[in-house]
């Protein structure tokens, strides 16, 4: 057996509870959850700082995170050995541990000196904890936190077959990973996948209605692909998307929209008659770089006030600031259905934000839904007063509230003890980028919490004995359902083979699903 099968076998069985109470860490702030993402991410940092067991430190003084001698905090801990490395220009005293057992004790007593004061509160997610650690000066290199993320992968993979728990490599088989099922004559709007890693380098047939192919899309080296499609006509159409023997096929239903007579030198474009629809009459662009005349700001800001974005400012104020064109940032980034806030600031005259201003089904920014307990709902996120992830879309609170009905009816209304629809992160109170995720800036997104056979939920990964997989599968189904859903990642491979998710790095613990926006009406 290697030196890192070693540690892998000897961290998987560790307890880290126990070893926060051994060195000093304030356990208690840190969940059961919070410690399988600190055992993930330490492992992978573990793997980078030794190269994979096989550096001098790791094989001479089983240091496998590079800790240099600090006195007095690792007296009893380790003892100083002087030694060249790589990284060092000269010879310097790092921490020799007498085996692996010491190191990892070690490694968390490191963390308890002063310069990581606090670091319990950054423990939720693998980019938080980096984050934290390379703030501090744990690592000079600019690029740790990517190099570590990247590893992730591998470390889980390590740790779960140290349980018995195999992961695939790769997928099997041609897998869809996002695309929309509605969308209106004209919306340009992205399909993504991914292939085999033997399929790498080759080029997908894209089929639509069977007759009209389109352009060549090469499967990227880590076996991802993507493309950009518009439909010219309505219809329910049909898409056939292949590589040698492996097909996957598409159904999207393409509409035609209410303004559909405007045309590119329309400039006031036509208003849904619909409840909640809004006429904005604009004499020039407003945001950055815009015209900015007095009253299309307060128009603008009006709107975006009134569907939530409340932190546009003073509505009857002309005035402009970050507020204003941050809000426009993240409405345009809603409308084009992005995981991240990407936006230019500006709503140009008869544009297609102008338009989703006007729109009656025009994205409101709120509070996600409250728990509902006795209906088999638990907001898990809201009620964590600690964290404030519990903004977002009013598509998304519609759809929340469709997967608890759904759930409810079809699964626990004959099974009550099972474990409730529960859910975590969606996105911050103003949106934008946050330190606990990767996405989650616009709203469109949302966590749920795994079920366990006890009726209760979360803090466990899919290959632990107390998940409840026929709970977590009627979960699926019922958010498989919604018009608006997009794409579901979850790392269950017998869920994955039955078509219910798709796997992706950092989801053995929870279920991730999206949303696309709905078709404006």
């Amino acid at each position: 057996m290697s030196l890192l099968d070693d540690l892998v076998n000897n961290y998987f069985n560790k307890d880290l509870a126990t070893i926060f109470i051994q060195v000093g860490l304030q356990g208690g702030k840190i969940t059961d959850i919070n410690r399988q993402i600190l055992k993930e991410v330490t492992l992978a940092q573990w793997l980078l700082e030794s190269a994979r067991g096989k550096s001098d430190l790791a094989v001479n003084a089983n240091n496998f995170a590079g800790l240099k001698w600090r006195v007095p905090e690792m007296k009893g801990f380790a003892e100083p050995l002087k030694i060249k490395v790589p990284s060092e220009p000269e010879e310097i005293e790092f921490c020799k541990f007498t085996n692996i057992d010491a190191f990892i004790i070690g490694y968390w007593k490191f963390l308890t000196r002063t310069p990581y004061k606090g670091l319990e509160d950054y423990t939720n997610t693998p980019e938080n904890f980096l984050g934290f650690l390379k703030a501090k000066g744990y690592s000079s290199d600019p690029k740790y936190v990517s190099k570590v993320v990247d590893l992730l992968p591998e470390a889980q993979k390590l740790l779960a077959n140290a349980g018995g728990v195999t992961i695939p490599a790769s997928v099997e088989q041609l897998q869809l990973i996002r695309a929309p099922q509605e969308v209106e004559v004209g919306q340009s709007f992205r399909v993504e996948g991914i292939a085999r890693l033997a399929d790498r380098g080759k080029v997908l047939s894209i089929i639509s209605d069977d007759q009209f192919p389109s352009a060549s899309v090469a499967i990227s080296q880590d076996g991802k692909w993507q493309f950009d499609f518009v439909f010219k006509q309505e219809g329910d159409r049909r898409m056939i998307i292949a590589v040698d023997d492996q097909t996957l096929e598409i159904r999207i239903k393409v509409v035609v929209p209410f303004d559909n007579k405007d045309d590119e030198n329309t400039q006031q474009p036509t208003a849904s008659s619909l409840p909640g629809a809004k006429v904005i009459k604009l004499g020039g662009s407003v945001g950055i770089g815009g015209v900015n005349k007095a009253d299309d700001v307060k128009a603008i800001k009006a709107r975006l006030h009134q569907l939530g974005y409340r932190w546009v400012g003073d509505p009857n104020s002309a005035d402009r600031d970050r507020g204003l064109f941050d809000a426009i940032k993240l409405f345009q980034s809603i409308i084009a259905g992005r995981s991240t806030v990407n936006g230019d600031g500006r709503v140009d005259v008869g544009g297609i934000t102008h338009r989703w201003l006007q729109a009656a089904n025009a994205p409101r920014w709120e509070l996600m839904p409250k728990s509902d307990r006795n209906n088999g709902f638990v907001n898990g996120e809201l009620e964590d007063t600690k964290d404030n992830h519990d903004f977002g879309t009013h598509w998304l609170a519609d759809v929340i509230k469709k997967i608890a009905h759904d759930y409810q009816d079809s699964y626990r209304n004959t099974r009550p003890t099972a474990a409730p629809f529960a859910i975590n992160d969606v996105s911050l109170p103003y949106g934008g980028d946050t330190p606990d995720h990767h996405g989650h800036e616009t709203g469109m997104m949302c966590d749920v919490y795994l079920p366990k056979k006890n009726g209760n939920f979360g803090g466990i990964l899919w290959s632990s004995s107390e998940y409840d997989q026929d709970a977590a599968r009627a979960i699926l189904k019922s958010i498989r359902k919604q018009k608006l859903v997009r794409a579901v990642f979850f790392n269950d491979q017998q869920l994955i083979k039955e078509r219910l998710c798709v796997s992706l790095s950092g989801h053995d613990n929870h279920i991730h699903f999206e949303i696309n926006p709905p078709v404006r009406s």
